[in-house]
């Protein structure tokens, strides 16, 4: 099997999964109908609502086309797909990561707050660095950095599909119980799972640097 043919077909699997856990994320805001939102809104901040579908459609939509960044076809046949690609998807970064700046500071938990905070910035960190390798022209620089990127992108859906294996290491560590219920072992479940996504990503896309590096 050629090089090609196995990048496109990861990538497939990483795209269908990726996109199906942050379809189901996104679906409540489909209908701009603020008592669905899974965030908990601030009533002091009424652009609390707004910020979040903004932050959540661009994170989105980069989501969805963050992937194409990195097919060989398309980097080695079509510089000007990739480039304005990149273009559009830095913009999404952007905007998403300081929206979601803002909304993280409104969270109510203070976990999953300085989970957002530290997601967002991480975000626009590597995003920066990554144009800021291309100016330079330094390709493969550049590349690594989009790689930490864009598993940042996907902490959303990773989060989500780590979800039922949080819940199964909670209820290993009560003995297959919960004193309150599901209710109980969600609300702790989703204190952490960001923070299980984000760690989750940022290592498998050292893994992934590492072994072009020593390819």
């Amino acid at each position: 099997m050629k090089e090609t043919r196995k990048v496109r077909i990861i990538w497939s699997v990483i795209v269908v999964l990726a996109t199906g856990a942050a379809g189901f994320a996104v679906a409540p805001y489909l209908y701009f109908d603020p008592s669905l939102s899974r965030v908990e809104l601030n009533p002091s901040f009424p652009p609390h609502y707004a910020l979040l579908l903004v932050h959540i459609w661009c994170s989105f939509l980069a989501l969805l086309i963050g992937w194409i960044q990195f097919l060989p076809v398309t980097r080695k046949r079509r510089m000007d797909v990739h480039r304005m690609v990149g273009q559009i998807y830095l913009g999404l970064v952007a905007v998403g990561g300081v929206t979601g700046l803002t909304v993280g500071m409104f969270a109510t938990s203070y976990i999953r707050q300085m989970a957002f905070l530290t997601l967002g910035l991480l975000w626009l960190f590597t995003a920066w660095k990554g144009y800021r390798k291309v100016r330079l022209g330094e390709y493969g620089e550049h590349r690594m950095w989009m790689v930490r990127n864009y598993s940042l992108t996907l902490v959303a859906a990773s989060a989500r599909l780590l979800t039922p294996f949080c819940i199964l290491i909670y209820l290993a560590g009560h003995g297959g119980q919960s004193a309150g219920g599901v209710a109980t072992v969600m609300k702790q479940v989703l204190q952490i799972n960001i923070w299980i996504g984000l760690a989750t990503n940022l290592v498998i896309a050292e893994w992934i640097i590492l072994s072009r590096i020593k390819r």
